[in-house]
Protein backbone atom coordinates (compact mmCIF):
# COMPACT_ATOMS: atom_id res chain seq x y z
CA UNK A 1 0.00 0.00 0.00
CA UNK A 2 2.72 2.03 0.77
CA UNK A 3 4.64 1.86 -2.96
CA UNK A 4 1.16 2.25 -3.95
CA UNK A 5 0.79 5.85 -2.56
CA UNK A 6 4.57 6.49 -3.29
CA UNK A 7 3.99 5.64 -6.71
CA UNK A 8 0.96 7.90 -7.04
CA UNK A 9 2.53 10.58 -5.49
CA UNK A 10 5.23 10.47 -7.59
CA UNK A 11 3.11 10.06 -10.58
CA UNK A 12 0.88 13.16 -9.43
CA UNK A 13 4.51 15.68 -9.25
CA UNK A 14 5.42 14.83 -12.75
CA UNK A 15 1.82 15.40 -13.33
CA UNK A 16 1.58 18.60 -11.78
CA UNK A 17 5.53 18.82 -12.77
CA UNK A 18 4.49 18.69 -16.58
CA UNK A 19 1.67 20.78 -16.49
CA UNK A 20 2.53 23.45 -14.88
CA UNK A 21 5.74 24.10 -17.02
CA UNK A 22 3.27 23.51 -20.12
CA UNK A 23 1.06 25.94 -19.30
CA UNK A 24 3.52 28.23 -18.39
CA UNK A 25 5.47 27.52 -21.31
CA UNK A 26 2.27 28.08 -23.83
CA UNK A 27 1.53 30.95 -22.26
CA UNK A 28 4.85 32.79 -22.23
CA UNK A 29 5.40 31.59 -25.60
CA UNK A 30 1.80 33.73 -26.55
CA UNK A 31 3.20 36.73 -25.10
CA UNK A 32 6.10 36.16 -26.12
CA UNK A 33 4.70 36.23 -29.58
CA UNK A 34 2.75 39.01 -29.19
CA UNK A 35 5.67 41.10 -27.98
CA UNK A 36 7.41 40.05 -30.91
CA UNK A 37 4.92 40.66 -33.35
CA UNK A 38 4.27 44.15 -31.87
CA UNK A 39 8.09 44.88 -31.74
CA UNK A 40 8.15 43.84 -35.30
CA UNK A 41 5.16 45.98 -36.35
CA UNK A 42 7.29 48.93 -34.41
CA UNK A 43 10.54 48.47 -36.42
CA UNK A 44 8.87 47.87 -39.29
CA UNK A 45 7.04 51.07 -38.96
CA UNK A 46 10.57 52.89 -37.77
CA UNK A 47 12.16 51.82 -41.35
CA UNK A 48 9.30 52.64 -43.36
CA UNK A 49 9.47 56.45 -41.47
CA UNK A 50 13.13 56.26 -42.15
CA UNK A 51 12.75 55.58 -45.59
CA UNK A 52 10.18 58.07 -46.24
CA UNK A 53 12.60 60.80 -44.64
CA UNK A 54 15.24 59.57 -46.61
CA UNK A 55 13.56 59.61 -50.25
CA UNK A 56 12.04 62.96 -48.99
CA UNK A 57 15.09 64.65 -48.48
CA UNK A 58 16.82 63.32 -51.52
CA UNK A 59 13.83 64.75 -53.64
CA UNK A 60 14.28 67.47 -51.12
CA UNK A 61 18.15 68.15 -51.83
CA UNK A 62 17.70 67.98 -55.90
CA UNK A 63 14.64 70.57 -56.22
CA UNK A 64 17.03 72.76 -53.66
CA UNK A 65 19.96 72.24 -55.78
CA UNK A 66 17.40 73.38 -59.09
CA UNK A 67 16.11 76.22 -57.81
CA UNK A 68 19.54 77.49 -56.32
CA UNK A 69 20.73 77.95 -60.19
CA UNK A 70 20.44 81.00 -62.14
CA UNK A 71 19.92 79.93 -65.67
CA UNK A 72 17.62 81.80 -67.69
CA UNK A 73 13.87 79.68 -67.54
CA UNK A 74 13.39 77.09 -69.52
CA UNK A 75 17.02 77.63 -71.93
CA UNK A 76 19.53 75.03 -72.87
CA UNK A 77 21.27 75.25 -70.21
CA UNK A 78 18.73 75.10 -67.20
CA UNK A 79 17.20 72.26 -69.07
CA UNK A 80 19.97 70.41 -69.43
CA UNK A 81 21.31 70.67 -65.70
CA UNK A 82 17.42 69.39 -65.26
CA UNK A 83 18.41 66.79 -66.96
CA UNK A 84 21.54 66.21 -65.10
CA UNK A 85 19.67 65.90 -61.26
CA UNK A 86 16.93 64.02 -62.61
CA UNK A 87 19.57 61.72 -63.89
CA UNK A 88 22.05 61.46 -61.05
CA UNK A 89 18.82 61.32 -58.00
CA UNK A 90 17.87 58.29 -56.62
CA UNK A 91 14.76 59.79 -55.95
CA UNK A 92 13.70 62.04 -58.12
CA UNK A 93 11.15 61.15 -61.60
CA UNK A 94 11.40 64.27 -63.33
CA UNK A 95 12.26 67.80 -62.52
CA UNK A 96 9.68 70.69 -64.51
CA UNK A 97 9.44 74.50 -64.65
CA UNK A 98 6.58 76.63 -64.70
CA UNK A 99 5.99 79.75 -62.65
CA UNK A 100 3.08 80.55 -63.95
CA UNK A 101 -0.03 78.22 -64.95
CA UNK A 102 0.93 75.90 -66.49
CA UNK A 103 4.20 73.74 -67.00
CA UNK A 104 6.43 75.01 -69.23
CA UNK A 105 9.86 72.80 -69.31
CA UNK A 106 11.15 69.66 -68.17
CA UNK A 107 13.93 67.66 -67.89
CA UNK A 108 12.74 66.09 -71.66
CA UNK A 109 13.26 70.02 -72.97
CA UNK A 110 9.95 72.14 -73.45
CA UNK A 111 6.65 71.22 -72.71
CA UNK A 112 5.23 71.62 -75.90
CA UNK A 113 1.58 70.54 -74.92
CA UNK A 114 -0.73 72.91 -72.22
CA UNK A 115 -0.51 71.10 -69.26
CA UNK A 116 -1.93 73.16 -66.17
CA UNK A 117 0.47 73.25 -62.81
CA UNK A 118 -1.04 71.13 -59.70
CA UNK A 119 -2.38 72.84 -56.98
CA UNK A 120 -0.69 72.74 -54.07
CA UNK A 121 -2.47 70.25 -51.56
CA UNK A 122 -0.04 71.07 -48.47
CA UNK A 123 3.22 73.03 -47.37
CA UNK A 124 6.25 70.84 -45.78
CA UNK A 125 7.98 72.23 -42.28
CA UNK A 126 10.87 73.13 -44.77
CA UNK A 127 8.41 75.37 -46.98
CA UNK A 128 8.05 72.83 -50.09
CA UNK A 129 4.70 72.93 -51.60
CA UNK A 130 3.06 69.20 -52.27
CA UNK A 131 0.84 67.90 -54.54
CA UNK A 132 -0.47 64.71 -53.47
CA UNK A 133 -1.48 61.48 -55.61
CA UNK A 134 -1.48 63.45 -59.04
CA UNK A 135 -1.74 60.63 -61.81
CA UNK A 136 -0.07 61.98 -64.89
CA UNK A 137 0.24 60.58 -68.20
CA UNK A 138 4.07 60.89 -68.22
CA UNK A 139 4.06 58.57 -65.01
CA UNK A 140 2.39 55.45 -66.15
CA UNK A 141 -0.32 56.12 -64.42
CA UNK A 142 0.72 55.61 -61.01
CA UNK A 143 0.16 58.64 -58.01
CA UNK A 144 2.73 60.54 -57.84
CA UNK A 145 4.11 63.34 -55.52
CA UNK A 146 4.64 67.12 -56.75
CA UNK A 147 7.24 68.69 -54.42
CA UNK A 148 6.78 72.63 -55.32
CA UNK A 149 9.78 75.31 -54.47
CA UNK A 150 9.85 78.52 -56.47
CA UNK A 151 9.34 77.42 -60.09
CA UNK A 152 10.36 74.26 -59.86
CA UNK A 153 8.52 70.96 -59.59
CA UNK A 154 10.28 67.72 -58.79
CA UNK A 155 7.83 64.32 -59.64
CA UNK A 156 8.37 61.58 -56.94
CA UNK A 157 6.83 58.24 -57.66
CA UNK A 158 4.93 58.08 -54.31
CA UNK A 159 5.53 53.96 -54.02
CA UNK A 160 9.18 54.89 -53.52
CA UNK A 161 8.32 56.09 -50.22
CA UNK A 162 7.75 52.75 -48.70
CA UNK A 163 9.49 50.15 -49.25
CA UNK A 164 7.92 46.06 -49.59
CA UNK A 165 6.32 44.49 -46.14
CA UNK A 166 7.93 41.66 -45.07
CA UNK A 167 5.19 40.15 -43.45
CA UNK A 168 2.09 39.46 -45.57
CA UNK A 169 -0.79 40.35 -43.36
CA UNK A 170 0.52 43.58 -41.97
CA UNK A 171 -0.55 47.02 -44.07
CA UNK A 172 1.53 50.17 -43.70
CA UNK A 173 -0.07 53.39 -44.33
CA UNK A 174 2.11 56.71 -45.17
CA UNK A 175 0.48 60.22 -44.60
CA UNK A 176 1.70 63.46 -44.44
CA UNK A 177 1.54 65.45 -41.10
CA UNK A 178 -1.48 67.10 -42.05
CA UNK A 179 -3.40 63.86 -43.34
CA UNK A 180 -2.87 62.99 -46.61
CA UNK A 181 -2.44 59.65 -47.11
CA UNK A 182 0.48 58.67 -49.76
CA UNK A 183 0.71 55.09 -49.86
CA UNK A 184 -0.91 51.59 -48.34
CA UNK A 185 1.19 48.91 -48.64
CA UNK A 186 -0.37 45.19 -48.19
CA UNK A 187 2.33 42.42 -47.59
CA UNK A 188 -0.01 40.08 -49.41
CA UNK A 189 -0.93 42.45 -52.45
CA UNK A 190 1.88 45.21 -52.76
CA UNK A 191 1.08 48.77 -52.54
CA UNK A 192 -2.36 49.80 -53.27
CA UNK A 193 -3.44 52.39 -55.94
CA UNK A 194 -4.29 55.75 -54.63
CA UNK A 195 -5.61 57.88 -57.19
CA UNK A 196 -6.54 61.60 -56.39
CA UNK A 197 -8.40 60.27 -53.14
CA UNK A 198 -7.50 62.56 -50.25
CA UNK A 199 -8.99 60.58 -47.68
CA UNK A 200 -7.32 60.52 -44.24
CA UNK A 201 -5.68 57.85 -42.72
CA UNK A 202 -8.34 54.42 -42.07
CA UNK A 203 -9.04 54.56 -38.06
CA UNK A 204 -6.89 52.20 -36.24
CA UNK A 205 -8.29 48.06 -35.86
CA UNK A 206 -8.68 48.33 -31.93
CA UNK A 207 -8.82 44.63 -32.32
CA UNK A 208 -5.58 44.18 -33.50
CA UNK A 209 -1.84 45.28 -33.08
CA UNK A 210 -0.67 48.84 -34.60
CA UNK A 211 2.62 50.90 -34.62
CA UNK A 212 2.77 54.71 -35.24
CA UNK A 213 5.78 56.48 -36.15
CA UNK A 214 5.96 60.43 -36.42
CA UNK A 215 7.98 62.83 -38.33
CA UNK A 216 7.65 66.64 -39.09
CA UNK A 217 6.63 65.15 -42.18
CA UNK A 218 4.76 61.85 -42.12
CA UNK A 219 3.12 59.74 -39.87
CA UNK A 220 3.50 56.34 -40.51
CA UNK A 221 0.73 53.76 -39.37
CA UNK A 222 1.31 50.04 -39.27
CA UNK A 223 -1.32 47.44 -38.91
CA UNK A 224 -1.09 43.48 -37.97
CA UNK A 225 -4.27 41.52 -37.48
CA UNK A 226 -4.42 40.59 -33.25
CA UNK A 227 -2.94 37.17 -32.34
CA UNK A 228 -5.10 35.06 -29.97
CA UNK A 229 -4.10 32.89 -27.54
CA UNK A 230 -6.71 29.90 -28.67
CA UNK A 231 -5.18 30.52 -32.02
CA UNK A 232 -1.71 30.10 -31.06
CA UNK A 233 -2.36 27.13 -29.52
CA UNK A 234 -3.99 25.32 -32.48
CA UNK A 235 -0.87 26.44 -34.82
CA UNK A 236 1.13 24.88 -31.49
CA UNK A 237 -0.47 21.61 -31.46
CA UNK A 238 1.78 19.53 -33.15
CA UNK A 239 3.92 20.56 -30.82
CA UNK A 240 2.17 19.95 -27.54
CA UNK A 241 2.34 16.20 -26.64
CA UNK A 242 6.19 15.72 -27.51
CA UNK A 243 6.91 19.18 -25.41
CA UNK A 244 4.36 17.50 -22.10
CA UNK A 245 6.29 14.12 -22.84
CA UNK A 246 10.00 15.96 -22.63
CA UNK A 247 8.34 18.36 -20.00
CA UNK A 248 7.83 14.86 -18.12
CA UNK A 249 11.14 13.32 -19.09
CA UNK A 250 12.78 16.36 -17.33
CA UNK A 251 11.33 16.96 -14.69
CA UNK A 252 11.40 13.24 -13.62
CA UNK A 253 15.33 13.58 -14.04
CA UNK A 254 15.14 17.06 -12.58
CA UNK A 255 14.08 15.18 -9.48
CA UNK A 256 15.88 12.62 -9.58
CA UNK A 257 19.16 14.52 -9.84
CA UNK A 258 18.18 16.71 -7.24
CA UNK A 259 17.77 14.15 -4.36
CA UNK A 260 20.84 12.44 -5.50
CA UNK A 261 23.55 15.41 -5.84
CA UNK A 262 24.36 19.23 -7.73
CA UNK A 263 26.45 19.18 -11.03
CA UNK A 264 29.89 19.91 -9.50
CA UNK A 265 31.81 22.60 -11.37
CA UNK A 266 33.89 20.31 -13.28
CA UNK A 267 30.65 18.64 -14.52
CA UNK A 268 29.26 21.90 -15.57
CA UNK A 269 32.65 22.96 -17.06
CA UNK A 270 32.86 19.31 -19.10
CA UNK A 271 29.42 20.24 -20.16
CA UNK A 272 30.17 23.92 -21.31
CA UNK A 273 33.44 22.20 -23.59
CA UNK A 274 30.65 19.27 -25.00
CA UNK A 275 28.20 21.99 -25.78
CA UNK A 276 30.28 24.39 -27.64
CA UNK A 277 29.32 27.36 -24.99
CA UNK A 278 32.57 28.87 -25.10
CA UNK A 279 32.78 32.14 -27.64
CA UNK A 280 35.32 34.98 -28.19
CA UNK A 281 35.51 38.65 -27.49
CA UNK A 282 37.92 40.49 -28.96
CA UNK A 283 40.07 43.89 -27.35
CA UNK A 284 41.41 45.79 -30.37
CA UNK A 285 45.18 46.60 -30.27
CA UNK A 286 45.87 49.96 -31.23
CA UNK A 287 48.75 51.03 -33.52
CA UNK A 288 50.07 54.15 -31.06
CA UNK A 289 51.50 56.47 -33.66
CA UNK A 290 48.66 56.87 -35.60
CA UNK A 291 45.79 55.32 -33.59
CA UNK A 292 44.80 52.63 -36.53
CA UNK A 293 43.89 49.22 -35.73
CA UNK A 294 46.41 46.55 -35.76
CA UNK A 295 44.84 43.49 -34.69
CA UNK A 296 43.05 42.17 -31.31
CA UNK A 297 43.17 39.88 -28.97
CA UNK A 298 40.89 37.40 -28.91
CA UNK A 299 39.62 36.89 -24.71
CA UNK A 300 37.41 33.70 -24.51
CA UNK A 301 34.03 33.88 -22.70
CA UNK A 302 31.39 31.46 -21.48
CA UNK A 303 28.64 32.17 -22.70
CA UNK A 304 25.60 29.68 -20.47
CA UNK A 305 22.29 28.74 -22.33
CA UNK A 306 20.18 31.33 -20.82
CA UNK A 307 22.50 33.56 -22.10
CA UNK A 308 24.98 35.04 -18.75
CA UNK A 309 28.80 35.60 -19.64
CA UNK A 310 31.22 33.58 -17.36
CA UNK A 311 34.13 35.78 -16.17
CA UNK A 312 37.30 34.07 -17.21
CA UNK A 313 38.90 34.40 -14.12
CA UNK A 314 36.40 31.82 -12.35
CA UNK A 315 36.94 29.01 -14.96
CA UNK A 316 40.25 29.46 -16.30
CA UNK A 317 41.87 28.19 -13.79
CA UNK A 318 39.86 24.99 -13.36
CA UNK A 319 40.03 24.04 -16.97
CA UNK A 320 43.81 24.57 -16.90
CA UNK A 321 43.22 22.11 -13.82
CA UNK A 322 41.69 19.70 -15.26
CA UNK A 323 43.13 19.75 -18.77
CA UNK A 324 39.60 20.93 -20.45
CA UNK A 325 41.72 24.27 -21.63
CA UNK A 326 42.98 22.13 -24.72
CA UNK A 327 39.27 21.68 -26.18
CA UNK A 328 38.53 25.00 -24.93
CA UNK A 329 41.30 26.60 -27.14
CA UNK A 330 40.38 24.62 -30.24
CA UNK A 331 36.84 25.73 -29.77
CA UNK A 332 38.94 29.49 -29.29
CA UNK A 333 40.87 28.83 -32.88
CA UNK A 334 37.48 27.47 -34.82
CA UNK A 335 35.35 30.60 -33.56
CA UNK A 336 38.09 33.30 -34.78
CA UNK A 337 38.19 31.78 -37.96
CA UNK A 338 34.67 31.59 -38.29
CA UNK A 339 34.16 35.19 -36.78
CA UNK A 340 37.01 37.36 -38.57
CA UNK A 341 37.56 34.90 -41.61
CA UNK A 342 36.51 37.27 -44.20
CA UNK A 343 37.93 40.44 -42.54
CA UNK A 344 41.59 38.73 -41.85
CA UNK A 345 41.87 37.61 -45.90
CA UNK A 346 40.43 41.20 -46.71
CA UNK A 347 43.52 42.82 -45.00
CA UNK A 348 46.80 40.76 -44.44
CA UNK A 349 48.16 42.88 -42.16
CA UNK A 350 45.44 42.24 -39.58
CA UNK A 351 45.91 40.18 -36.50
CA UNK A 352 44.33 37.91 -33.78
CA UNK A 353 46.22 37.36 -31.19
CA UNK A 354 45.21 33.64 -28.85
CA UNK A 355 46.64 32.67 -25.30
CA UNK A 356 48.42 29.38 -25.17
CA UNK A 357 48.45 27.12 -22.08
CA UNK A 358 51.07 25.92 -20.13
CA UNK A 359 50.48 21.90 -21.83
CA UNK A 360 50.32 23.34 -25.35
CA UNK A 361 53.69 25.31 -24.75
CA UNK A 362 55.27 22.65 -23.84
CA UNK A 363 54.09 19.69 -26.16
CA UNK A 364 53.16 22.23 -29.41
CA UNK A 365 49.76 20.17 -29.99
CA UNK A 366 47.96 23.24 -30.60
CA UNK A 367 50.21 23.96 -33.49
CA UNK A 368 48.43 21.06 -35.35
CA UNK A 369 45.35 22.34 -34.15
CA UNK A 370 46.45 25.68 -35.80
CA UNK A 371 47.87 23.63 -39.28
CA UNK A 372 44.52 22.34 -39.42
CA UNK A 373 41.96 25.11 -38.78
CA UNK A 374 44.15 27.28 -41.13
CA UNK A 375 44.22 24.98 -44.35
CA UNK A 376 42.29 25.97 -47.24
CA UNK A 377 40.81 29.32 -45.00
CA UNK A 378 42.79 31.81 -47.22
CA UNK A 379 44.75 33.81 -43.57
CA UNK A 380 48.10 33.64 -43.40
CA UNK A 381 50.35 32.26 -40.60
CA UNK A 382 51.39 35.70 -39.45
CA UNK A 383 47.50 37.05 -38.84
CA UNK A 384 47.51 34.66 -35.94
CA UNK A 385 50.27 35.13 -33.01
CA UNK A 386 50.69 32.70 -29.99
CA UNK A 387 50.41 34.50 -27.12
CA UNK A 388 52.54 32.81 -23.82
CA UNK A 389 52.24 33.92 -20.11
CA UNK A 390 55.75 33.68 -17.98
CA UNK A 391 53.72 31.34 -15.49
CA UNK A 392 53.20 28.85 -18.40
CA UNK A 393 56.85 28.24 -19.03
CA UNK A 394 56.97 25.81 -16.56
CA UNK A 395 58.37 23.23 -19.31
CA UNK A 396 61.30 25.61 -20.53
CA UNK A 397 62.82 23.09 -22.92
CA UNK A 398 59.28 21.92 -24.80
CA UNK A 399 58.18 25.58 -24.89
CA UNK A 400 61.41 26.38 -26.80
CA UNK A 401 61.06 23.96 -29.27
CA UNK A 402 57.19 25.08 -29.57
CA UNK A 403 58.16 28.46 -29.88
CA UNK A 404 60.91 27.61 -32.45
CA UNK A 405 58.35 25.62 -34.75
CA UNK A 406 55.75 28.01 -34.37
CA UNK A 407 58.12 30.78 -35.55
CA UNK A 408 59.49 28.49 -38.42
CA UNK A 409 55.44 28.02 -39.16
CA UNK A 410 55.43 31.66 -39.68
CA UNK A 411 53.26 32.44 -36.66
CA UNK A 412 54.91 35.38 -34.17
CA UNK A 413 54.87 35.01 -30.63
CA UNK A 414 54.28 37.35 -27.63
CA UNK A 415 55.24 37.14 -24.10
CA UNK A 416 51.76 38.03 -22.55
CA UNK A 417 51.43 39.89 -19.05
CA UNK A 418 55.38 40.99 -18.88
CA UNK A 419 56.65 41.36 -15.62
CA UNK A 420 54.45 38.95 -13.33
CA UNK A 421 56.26 35.82 -13.84
CA UNK A 422 59.49 34.92 -13.33
CA UNK A 423 60.95 35.17 -16.87
CA UNK A 424 63.58 37.68 -16.97
CA UNK A 425 66.55 38.80 -19.09
CA UNK A 426 67.42 35.32 -18.91
CA UNK A 427 64.40 33.91 -20.65
CA UNK A 428 64.20 36.46 -22.99
CA UNK A 429 67.53 35.48 -24.59
CA UNK A 430 66.78 32.04 -24.80
CA UNK A 431 63.33 31.77 -25.62
CA UNK A 432 62.52 32.82 -29.50
CA UNK A 433 59.97 35.55 -29.01
CA UNK A 434 58.67 38.75 -31.07
CA UNK A 435 56.84 41.21 -28.85
CA UNK A 436 56.90 41.58 -25.11
CA UNK A 437 53.14 42.44 -23.73
CA UNK A 438 53.74 44.64 -20.47
CA UNK A 439 50.99 43.94 -17.99
CA UNK A 440 48.06 46.35 -16.62
CA UNK A 441 49.74 46.75 -13.22
CA UNK A 442 52.89 48.27 -14.45
CA UNK A 443 50.96 50.18 -17.14
CA UNK A 444 48.89 51.91 -14.23
CA UNK A 445 51.77 53.16 -11.81
CA UNK A 446 52.99 55.15 -15.14
CA UNK A 447 53.45 58.83 -14.67
CA UNK A 448 53.22 57.80 -10.45
CA UNK A 449 55.68 57.61 -8.11
CA UNK A 450 55.31 53.92 -7.39
CA UNK A 451 58.17 51.35 -7.32
CA UNK A 452 57.02 49.81 -10.85
CA UNK A 453 57.27 53.14 -12.13
CA UNK A 454 60.54 52.32 -12.44
CA UNK A 455 60.22 48.61 -13.34
CA UNK A 456 58.43 49.66 -16.50
CA UNK A 457 61.39 51.61 -17.91
CA UNK A 458 63.80 48.63 -17.24
CA UNK A 459 61.17 46.80 -19.27
CA UNK A 460 61.10 49.47 -22.30
CA UNK A 461 65.16 49.39 -22.22
CA UNK A 462 65.41 45.50 -22.53
CA UNK A 463 62.51 45.53 -25.16
CA UNK A 464 65.15 48.35 -27.36
CA UNK A 465 67.94 46.05 -26.31
CA UNK A 466 66.36 42.73 -27.95
CA UNK A 467 65.12 44.18 -30.56
CA UNK A 468 61.74 43.28 -29.31
CA UNK A 469 58.19 44.85 -30.27
CA UNK A 470 55.97 46.37 -27.07
CA UNK A 471 52.46 46.25 -26.54
CA UNK A 472 51.36 47.57 -23.49
CA UNK A 473 47.57 46.15 -21.85
CA UNK A 474 45.35 48.28 -19.91
CA UNK A 475 45.68 51.23 -21.48
CA UNK A 476 43.02 53.79 -19.98
CA UNK A 477 44.03 57.40 -19.39
CA UNK A 478 45.74 59.74 -22.84
CA UNK A 479 48.18 60.24 -20.76
CA UNK A 480 49.48 56.95 -20.11
CA UNK A 481 49.61 56.33 -23.61
CA UNK A 482 51.19 59.90 -24.57
CA UNK A 483 54.10 58.09 -22.37
CA UNK A 484 54.39 55.23 -24.13
CA UNK A 485 54.11 56.72 -27.07
CA UNK A 486 57.54 59.10 -26.60
CA UNK A 487 59.23 56.15 -25.36
CA UNK A 488 58.57 54.35 -28.72
CA UNK A 489 56.15 51.60 -27.72
CA UNK A 490 53.98 50.46 -30.86
CA UNK A 491 50.78 49.31 -30.06
CA UNK A 492 48.80 49.34 -26.98
CA UNK A 493 45.42 47.99 -25.89
CA UNK A 494 42.90 49.03 -23.67
CA UNK A 495 39.13 50.83 -22.46
CA UNK A 496 40.87 53.99 -23.29
CA UNK A 497 40.63 52.49 -27.22
CA UNK A 498 37.67 50.03 -26.58
CA UNK A 499 37.03 46.98 -24.44
CA UNK A 500 36.67 43.50 -25.62
CA UNK A 501 33.68 43.18 -27.72
CA UNK A 502 31.70 40.55 -29.28
CA UNK A 503 32.85 39.40 -33.01
CA UNK A 504 29.64 41.73 -35.50
CA UNK A 505 30.95 44.66 -32.65
CA UNK A 506 34.57 44.23 -33.43
CA UNK A 507 34.17 43.97 -37.12
CA UNK A 508 32.16 47.05 -37.18
CA UNK A 509 34.85 49.03 -35.28
CA UNK A 510 37.64 47.61 -37.92
CA UNK A 511 35.51 48.89 -40.83
CA UNK A 512 35.37 52.17 -38.90
CA UNK A 513 38.92 52.40 -38.07
CA UNK A 514 40.30 51.59 -41.52
CA UNK A 515 37.49 54.12 -42.94
CA UNK A 516 39.47 56.87 -41.40
CA UNK A 517 43.37 56.09 -42.97
CA UNK A 518 41.26 54.49 -46.34
CA UNK A 519 44.30 52.27 -46.82
CA UNK A 520 45.61 48.74 -45.00
CA UNK A 521 47.87 49.63 -42.36
CA UNK A 522 51.60 49.31 -42.74
CA UNK A 523 53.69 46.25 -41.91
CA UNK A 524 55.42 46.55 -38.03
CA UNK A 525 58.84 45.35 -38.44
CA UNK A 526 59.54 41.99 -36.06
CA UNK A 527 62.25 40.39 -34.41
CA UNK A 528 61.52 37.45 -37.11
CA UNK A 529 61.79 39.41 -39.89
Amino acid sequence: MKRWRSLMLAVAVVGIGTAVPLAATLMASWRLAVESRQAGLDTRAAHALAHAEAVYAEAAAALRTIDRTDFSPCSPAHIERLREITRTSLAVDNLAYGAGEIVECNAFGLVMKRQPLAAIDTTAPDGTGLSINWVLGESGGRPTLIMRLGGHHALVDQRRFVGPVDNGNDVIELSTASGLRLVTAHGTSGIGPIGRQMDPPAPLDTDGLHAVALSPNWVVIAHAPPLGFLAHLEAQRALLLPLALVLALLFGAASVWALRQRLSPRGELAAAVRHREFIAHYQPIMELSTGRCLGAEALVRWRRPDGELERPDLFIPLAEETGLILPITDQMIAAIIADLGPVLRADPFLHVAINICADDLSSGRVLGVLARQLAGTGIAPRQIWLEATERGFVDIDGTHATLVEARRRGHLVAIDDFGTGYSGLRYLQRLPVDALKIDKSFVDSLGTQAPTCHVTEHILAMARELHLTVVAEGVERPEQAAFLRERGVEMAQGWLFARAMPAPDFRAFCRANRAQFGEPCKVIPFAAE
